[in-house]
């Protein structure tokens, strides 16, 4: 849906940016669909950065197998060896997988090959009298498929991850009751079985790390940066007075959130006048907002910008949703983490899964005109509102 001088809507963004095969991770078409809608940006009127960092080719599987394999040899130093080395050596491995599902301190790049991908920024020239900070973003990059993703097996994500970790916990008490039980047999006996799992696990994940190809990611998350294109030229034409609008097209978010961590760490906000806005899988089934995100420490968004949310949904009954959390995280947790209001809008089917999701049907045809359409409508008037409400403070 299109407003009053708007030339584009985000359908044709989304058509654009279709066109490329993937845009994978540190890929030549995750850079020239980066070089393309910068050029887009430009032409509404906007000053455009391209934020080049360094990230990780894959966290989701090499990662956690390369510390499970560190718990293999903790295991062997525990049980052959010096069983106190053994339970430090698993306590360390822990810390960076700490950190990348809390979104602070270290993660998972200490542990996995690197790639160079970009951040597109793009902000209008300042004309005074800003008084609120609107940062709107949906990630550029696509994901890739693997038989942790296969329809199949899809619904089951969170059984396997919980068995996954719940292996390194297994690994975890063994190393420590051998720790402190060194003269008895049985300890050994855990830290047998979870190396079998650990094993089993790690060929798994190394299997899908290696295999599988890149994904046309429609709805994943194509949608969100129509979407965000979409606004970017609403506001160009719109602005909304007292606004300060930062559209920002992130890169390397299928690999931990990498490009919303390189954004926050080149850029710095006053949180008490700057709301986070990130839109994600946006393609099929209902619009839903998210309360919050956090695998390990939960983090409660923006009070503005879910009472909001609330309201407008009330306004639509059956329309939009919410939802308490996410099972992975998408980029609205990393400003969350470090103090800013911040929310998250996807679309679910009504068996709260996401259409498609990292497979390959996930197409142009697959997506929901419709539904992106009235979200399309929907941000356009909730962000104007939510402006209104917040200056006339």
């Amino acid at each position: 849906m299109k407003g009053d001088g708007d030339v584009n809507g985000a359908w044709t963004y989304l058509e654009r940016l279709t066109r490329y095969p993937h845009r994978g991770v540190g890929s030549p078409e995750e850079a020239a669909a980066a070089e393309e809608a910068a050029g887009w940006l430009r032409d509404m009127g906007y000053d455009v950065e391209i934020q080049r960092f360094r990230a990780p080719r894959d966290t989701l599987y090499i990662g956690p197998a390369v510390i499970m394999l560190g718990y293999l040899a903790a295991g062997a130093i525990a049980a052959w060896w010096q069983p106190w080395a053994g339970l430090v050596l698993a306590v360390l491995l822990l810390i960076p997988l700490v950190g990348e599902m809390s979104g602070r301190g270290l993660d998972l790049d200490l542990y996995t090959p690197k790639v160079t991908s970009q951040n597109v920024i793009a902000r209008r020239p300042e004309r005074g009298g800003e008084r609120l900070t609107v940062v709107v973003s949906g990630h550029l990059d696509t994901q890739h498929a693997t038989w942790l993703f296969h329809p199949r097996m899809a619904r089951h994500v969170q059984t396997y991850l919980n068995v996954a970790y719940g292996s390194l916990g297994l690994m975890f008490l063994g190393l420590l009751l051998r720790a402190v039980l060194p003269a008895a047999g049985w300890p050994l006996w855990i830290l047998a079985a979870g190396a079998v799992l650990l094993a089993l696990h790690i060929a798994f994940l190394l299997s899908c790390a290696f295999g599988g190809g890149y994904i046309n990611g429609a709805n994943d998350n194509t949608t969100g940066a129509a979407l965000t294109l979409a606004l970017a030229e609403h506001f160009a034409a719109h602005p909304l007075p007292g606004v300060r609008f930062h559209f920002v097209l992130t890169g390397a978010e299928e690999v931990g959130t990498r490009g919303m961590k390189a954004f926050l760490r080149a850029h710095r906000y006053d949180p008490d006048s700057t709301y986070f806005i990130n839109l994600d899988n946006l393609g099929g089934g209902t619009l839903t907002y998210l309360e919050g995100e956090g695998m390990t420490l939960y983090h409660r968004f923006g009070k503005d910008l879910v009472e909001m949310a609330r309201i407008m949904a009330a306004e639509r009954p059956g329309r939009v949703k919410a939802r308490p959390n996410l099972l992975l995280p998408t980029d609205a947790m990393i400003p969350a983490a470090h103090g800013y209001q911040a929310i998250s809008f996807l679309a679910f089917l009504e068996d709260g899964s996401l259409p498609n999701y990292h497979w390959y049907s996930d197409t142009l045809e697959k997506v929901d005109r419709e539904l992106l359409a009235f979200t399309e409508a929907f941000l356009k008037e909730y962000i104007q509102r939510l402006a209104v409400s917040r200056i006339a403070l």
